[in-house]
């Protein structure tokens, strides 16, 4: 029996954990709305909106650190923002920079896949150096931000993943050991 209520236990927290995370991402997407309008900004000239997926959904995966994150986020800007000034705007140009930003997040150990969006923003809308820092660095400080404190919560553990649950003394060693 004891079992089967870590089962249900297990199960309700995936559930909590999984509501929550629909919430947050909610929250956080509307916020992003918020200062988008607030800044004159358009909304897609926002790179965040996977990231907050990602972040809300599985704040402790590899791409949800604090280093791909933030690291990503600005390998995609710097490398956009570089590549328009060298190139003239064409779709070859754009591809060609998201190429080398996926190449330098990986290289660089900062792989955050929805910071590929990037260059095809700043093709989108030209920004000068300061989309570096508005809405870019401040952006994906936040996102880091959130991703800790989610990964602190610990509501996101689904059914099956490793340290699911602490074992409870009574139960046998997962790892088979008869010490």
């Amino acid at each position: 029996m004891q079992g089967e209520d870590r089962d249900r236990l297990a199960r309700r927290r995936e559930r909590i954990g999984i509501a929550a995370a629909a919430m947050l991402v909610t929250g956080a997407v509307f916020a992003l709305h918020v200062a988008a309008r607030a800044s004159g900004t358009a909304l897609a000239a926002f790179p965040f909106a996977t990231t907050l997926v990602l972040v809300c959904g599985a704040p402790g995966s590899p791409p949800s650190s604090s280093r791909a994150i933030v690291g990503g986020h600005m390998i995609c800007g710097a490398v956009a923002l570089c590549g328009h000034q060298l190139w003239p705007h064409s779709e070859l140009a754009t591809a060609g920079m998201v190429g080398v930003a996926l190449a330098l997040m990986m290289a660089l150990r900062c792989f955050h896949p929805p910071a590929g969006i990037t260059p095809l923003i700043a093709a989108q809308f030209d920004p000068d150096w300061s989309f570096l820092l508005w809405p870019v660095l401040s952006g994906a400080l936040l996102a880091a931000l959130l991703a800790r404190s989610l990964e602190a919560l610990r509501l996101f553990r689904r059914v099956g993943d490793a340290n699911q649950l602490p074992p409870s003394p009574s139960s046998p060693d997962p790892g088979g050991s008869q010490n």
